[in-house]
């Protein structure tokens, strides 16, 4: 029996000689027959036009993933061709595209925190996508990068170069500064641009009545970006009761036993922002804590977590005056009384919307 490294090394030998593409349809034929059957139609009703098509969108429970969605098809809305939005697995979408995909179509790829191999799936579908529409425009919403660097790490990272940079017109979006510098220099063939989470490019949210806001939200983190432990929450606490407010835990992830559906996915962003906009006062080591509070005019302090991207998104925040960035946990109490002295916070979407130009000017 071949080693598993062995196997992933003649995997990349076929992907490399075929392309993704083609491997996904001859391994998940029966996934792509699948698709064809069920995307079939929403393909045929917007025949004849330009089309939009999101792929790659969140099936799972992380509420900031499917916020980043939400904000995707807000964006591509305003624009006058259709939108078709589908998540999961690309295989699905193959046959479809080869059969009813005009060459006007433009593709988009959801963006995130999930550019390299610690969500090595997600790579993967993008891949399929990209070997197989290279007449067609191809857009990657911002997203953070992150590859380990062990051998099997950098072997699955070249074929990723060695795909991005074969297809002519496709556009990568970082949405941090040392995303940025990654894609410049591991995609020198590729369009590269940085604008903020596109999360950010939402308006309209920030309209509770701050007067009715009550206590402090700690939306912490309990998954593999963790950082902070029992002790950071528990000084957290000791901070709710010196500031003579409740407290209440959250998180920007669900439970969830199957996939959840786009519009299963929309309610609990929108529920979520509720409960946020409910709030005083958020604490949170989660990117989207720190972004659900900019967009809801909420007072946040934020913390890091393992991969540092809360605090280079923050650059994009530094003169939000309710939102705070903690270096450390002993840094939490004086930057809470900070926020809190901000008085009827407001987010401003038309500074945010100009950093959205190089994307924006990008869809049609």
């Amino acid at each position: 029996m071949l080693e598993m490294g062995m196997k992933d090394r003649l995997t990349g030998i076929v992907k490399n000689t075929f392309g993704d593409d083609r491997f996904a349809l001859l391994r998940y034929r029966n996934r792509a027959n699948a698709g064809l059957r069920e995307y079939g139609e929403q393909f045929e009703a917007t025949g004849g036009t330009p089309r939009s098509i999101l792929t790659c969108c969140p099936h799972y429970g992380n509420l900031g993933d499917h916020a980043i969605a939400l904000a995707e098809r807000r964006m591509l809305g305003r624009m006058q061709r259709p939108v078709l939005s589908f998540g999961g697995d690309t295989t699905a979408l193959l046959l479809c595209l080869r059969r009813y995909a005009s060459q006007e179509d433009t593709i988009y790829l959801t963006g995130g925190g999930n550019m390299g191999t610690l969500y090595r799936n997600e790579e993967e579908y993008r891949l399929r996508l990209i070997s197989a529409r290279r007449s067609n425009r191809i857009i990657l919403f911002p997203q953070t990068m992150s590859y380990g660097g062990a051998e099997d790490d950098r072997r699955f990272l070249h074929h990723v170069q060695c795909v991005y940079g074969a297809h002519p017109d496709l556009h990568l979006f970082a949405r941090e500064q040392v995303t940025y510098e990654r894609m410049k220099m591991t995609f020198p063939d590729n369009d590269v641009q940085l604008v903020p989470d596109i999360v950010l490019s939402i308006s309209g949210e920030d309209s509770a009545d701050f007067a009715s806001r009550q206590g402090i939200l700690l939306c912490m983190r309990n998954d593999v970006e963790q950082v902070l432990g029992n002790d950071s929450h528990r000084l957290f606490e000791e901070l709710a009761r010196d500031l003579g407010m409740d407290w209440r835990y959250t998180d920007t992830t669900v439970q969830t036993h199957g996939p959840i559906t786009q519009q299963e996915g929309e309610r609990l962003v929108y529920g979520k922002w509720n409960e946020f906009r409910s709030a005083r006062l958020v604490i949170t080591d989660r990117l989207h804590g720190m972004i659900f509070s900019a967009v809801t005019g909420t007072p946040c302090v934020a913390l890091n977590n393992s991969n540092g991207k809360v605090g280079y998104e923050y650059e994009w925040l530094k003169d939000v005056p309710y939102i705070a960035f903690a270096s450390t946990v002993d840094e939490v109490p004086q930057l809470a009384c900070q926020v809190l002295r901000v008085t009827n916070p407001r987010f401003p979407s038309d500074w945010f919307a100009e950093q959205f130009i190089p994307l924006t000017s990008l869809i049609d």
